[in-house]
């Protein structure tokens, strides 16, 4: 076949079986479309989690084959702001879950779904034990660029941040600064406004510098005025170029090491 196809879509059924042969892992992007204030496109988890799919797999083609991305997610808590699509919650588990079941009824064994949107994370979680449990792969979900983000403690990258505690959290610095680094003609920094309004408790407790134990999440309306928390006004496309080497880097080594996984034989110890 040549040098492997890393889109699930573009091959055809024959290539399909011989990429089945080789097994790769699969990446199954997982997106939304939500407000990312008045600066940015409400289709920025989407580009930036299918960004980070597709380089990873053009460094790595033997290890990673991505499917389509997955464009919308639960976002119910974002409908008072215009253009957000929010699909139910047990929708989205079923219509997910069947998406990669069917990559694993092909064969495949290693499947990865790469989340985009930090209020997916518990479904992409469900949505994994879901398969395991039906089918018997090896299937992980995992959040390379959403909520929680590693890379942003590496010592390169955190010196180059220019936002303090809670300026990176949602259309802050570090989504404008990937979005003006990846889709800079959708990025109008005149609109960016700094808006710091969550509190410490909040979703995006990660980024104030100190844990909690409380998982909740409001509706953003009463969060923030511009669907902004966080500082874009500081991003700069150097710190998203930054962000993105650093983070596609880290996706790669993780597939890698994921894809090691043995695929065990069950045993019914009763």
């Amino acid at each position: 076949m040549g040098e492997p196809t890393i889109r699930y879509d573009e091959l055809s059924w024959p290539e399909m079986r011989e990429a089945i042969a080789r097994q790769p892992v699969v990446l199954l992007p997982f997106g939304t479309i939500e407000d990312h204030g008045p600066h940015l496109p409400i289709n920025t988890d989407n580009v930036i989690v299918e960004a980070l799919c597709l380089e990873a797999a053009r460094r790595a083609p033997d290890d990673m084959l991505v499917m389509p991305v997955v464009p919308y997610g639960l976002d119910e808590h974002h409908m008072d702001f215009p253009g957000t699509v929010s699909v139910d919650m047990q929708t989205l588990l079923g219509y997910v879950s069947d998406v990669a079941i069917s990559a694993a009824r092909h064969g495949f064994t290693h499947l990865l779904v790469v989340n985009g949107h930090g209020s997916n994370a518990p479904l992409a979680d469900l949505v994994a034990r879901r398969v395991v449990l039906e089918t018997g792969i090896v299937c992980g979900a995992m959040s390379p660029n959403a909520a929680i983000d590693p890379t942003l403690a590496e010592p390169t990258l955190s010196q180059m941040r220019s936002s303090g505690p809670g300026g990176v959290a949602h259309a802050g610095e570090y989504e404008t600064a990937l979005m003006l680094h990846l889709r800079p003609d959708l990025v109008h920094m005149e609109r960016a406004v700094r808006e710091m309004g969550q509190l410490k408790l909040t979703y995006f407790n990660w980024d104030q510098g100190e844990p909690s134990v409380l998982s909740w999440q409001d509706w953003w309306s009463r969060m923030s005025e511009s669907g902004v928390c966080g500082d874009p006004t500081v991003a700069t496309p150097e710190f998203g170029r930054a962000v993105f080497e650093t983070t596609v880097d880290n996706l790669v080594r993780f597939v890698r090491e994921f894809r090691t996984i043995p695929l065990r034989p069950r045993r019914d110890l009763h």
